[in-house]
């Protein structure tokens, strides 16, 4: 039982958060695209947070 249930939560946590940093990196970079006072530290936020999605749901 607590096998399927640490695989259970592993595998909702890892596919959770990796689509949860894709959508952060979007976001980030499309907000930052319409503000006036454009900030490149958060396109690099918007980057790293889409980079590591993506890292994730590659594996």
């Amino acid at each position: 039982m607590a096998k399927k249930l640490k695989t259970l939560f592993t595998n909702l946590l890892t596919k959770w958060l990796e689509d949860f940093l894709i959508f952060m990196g979007l976001g980030f970079i499309i907000y930052t695209t319409y503000l006036l006072n454009i900030v490149a530290g958060n396109y690099l936020m918007g980057f790293v947070f889409l980079l590591f999605g993506l890292i994730l749901a590659k594996k």
